[in-house]
């Protein structure tokens, strides 16, 4: 089991996704699609303000910041568990 005490599993893939909002015409189901694709969505703008962040630390005082560097081993394993 990983850290957040699921069990493993695959990850749905956008295609599969989008298959199941084309298919599922209950509301419930394309909310939970929907759920998925703006968690992705915000994961990669998290990204993007981790680089902008990142970068300015180490303009401004150089070196690496732990917690940054925690936040970007946690992005980096979800990004390549998703592909």
């Amino acid at each position: 089991m990983n850290s957040y005490n699921l069990p493993d599993f695959k990850p749905i893939t956008s295609e599969e996704l989008r298959r199941l909002w084309a298919e599922q015409p209950c509301p419930e189901a394309r909310t939970l699609v929907l759920e998925i694709m703006r968690y992705r969505r915000l994961f990669a703008d998290i990204d993007g303000h981790y680089k902008n962040i990142h970068q300015s630390w180490r303009d401004s005082v150089g070196g690496d910041l732990v917690a940054l560097h925690r936040l970007k081993q946690v992005m980096y394993y979800e990004r390549n568990r998703v592909l």
